[in-house]
């Protein structure tokens, strides 16, 4: 059987969540049912050959579009993987930029913002992630999909609730994000000579992720920014230049922050190990890969709530969820994590690649057996 995965054309240069999910499917499909797909970034590519077309993230809707339009023209069946959460909350970013003296993401600040967010969505094409032009898009890849696989229930309700068609939730089948099984055999690197070249102080709390208003760094700084004596670890290429200089900023008035760029990816893990706990106060992920891989690597999290991530799915029985806009609830549940450091199970097996790949053979089985 031949697949297509369809995808953004700067996927190699430009990796992301939507690049990982849909490399690593590849890989394990391949390897277990011996599979023949091929990565498309152009509609053309895409002929009678394949006997199913496999999209991945609708928020790329103009080359989304023209991928299920292709197959839809060729009568072939369309799998796809939204990758959708709620982008309300990331693209209040333009008034956070507009307002440069505002250096925390509060409660009441952020939803003033956001009322303006969506009523700007419906009038205007911008931002693009709460525009009507892209609901009236999600809609009709939605209704030309065969089958919709969300990365959990709840990506399904929020995504059928936008668009509505709750009505229509026989054609989601969840398929799972994953991390591969963590590594038995340890740290990557000897624990002196990794803080020797990274240049960086033990006890740190850790995150990885690109440096952006998304992932919301500055109310980690500003939650511990009186408990200086707490090392800060910052893993993640610079994606957003205009919120890293105010990231820096307020870095260097509080001081033990540290910022590394890339790292060879064998060394990732070496962060986690190391680390006292990962914390991730996100304005959106489904779910965040990085608390997944930190939770392999016996690295505790501290995660946003329901409203940015899908924690029912992943997370309900880990111990440190915070409001991740409520600076006083983050620093009391950061410190107690770090002082606590607990880790409650994780079924890694449920959460594997190779269980993504099950799930994700038998909606293609399904489809072709129709």
């Amino acid at each position: 059987m031949k697949i297509a995965y369809c995808i953004r054309g700067d996927y190699e240069i430009n990796s992301g969540g939507d690049v990982i999910q849909m490399v690593k499917t590849k890989n394990y499909l391949e390897k277990k049912y011996n599979l023949e797909i091929d990565i498309i970034t152009d509609p053309s590519e895409i002929t009678q050959d394949f006997a199913i077309v496999h999209v991945f993230n609708f928020s790329t809707y103009i080359i989304s579009k023209q991928f299920i339009r292709k197959a839809v023209q060729l009568s072939i069946p369309v799998v796809s993987s939204p990758i959708y959460w709620d982008y309300s909350y990331a693209s209040t970013k333009y008034f956070y930029y507009a307002f440069q003296f505002i250096n925390q993401i509060n409660e009441s600040t952020i939803q003033f913002f956001r009322k303006m967010v969506i009523y700007l969505g419906y009038v205007l094409k911008k931002p693009s992630g709460v525009s009507y032009k892209f609901k009236k898009n999600a809609r009709w890849m939605f209704d030309n999909s065969d089958f919709i696989a969300p990365n959990s229930q709840e990506e399904a309700n929020l995504f059928l609730k936008w668009i509505n068609r709750e009505d229509y939730s026989n054609k989601i089948k969840v398929v799972f994000n994953a991390t591969d099984i963590l590594n038995e055999t340890g740290a990557d690197i000897e624990e002196d000579l990794f803080f020797k070249k990274y240049n960086i102080p033990r006890n740190y709390i850790l995150q990885i992720g690109r440096i952006e208003f998304c992932k919301n760094q500055l109310n980690l700084i500003e939650a511990l920014k009186d408990d200086v004596d707490i090392p800060i670890v910052f893993l993640g290429k610079i994606k957003d230049k205009l919120y890293y200089k105010k990231l820096k900023k307020r870095a260097e008035k509080r001081g033990n922050v540290y910022f590394v760029d890339a790292v060879p990816y064998s060394e990732v893990s070496s962060f986690f190990r190391f680390a006292t706990i990962h914390v991730l106060l996100s304005l959106r992920e489904s779910p965040g890969l990085v608390n997944i891989e930190a939770l392999a690597n016996n690295c505790p999290i501290v995660i946003a709530d329901e409203r940015f991530l899908p924690v029912e799915t992943y997370f309900k029985n880990q111990p440190y969820i915070v409001n991740p806009i409520n600076l006083t609830e983050v620093r009391e549940t950061i410190l107690k994590a770090y002082n606590e450091r607990k880790i409650t199970p994780f079924d890694f097996e449920k959460f594997s690649w190779d269980n993504v790949a099950k799930q994700t053979y038998s909606i293609y089985n399904e489809i072709l057996k129709s």
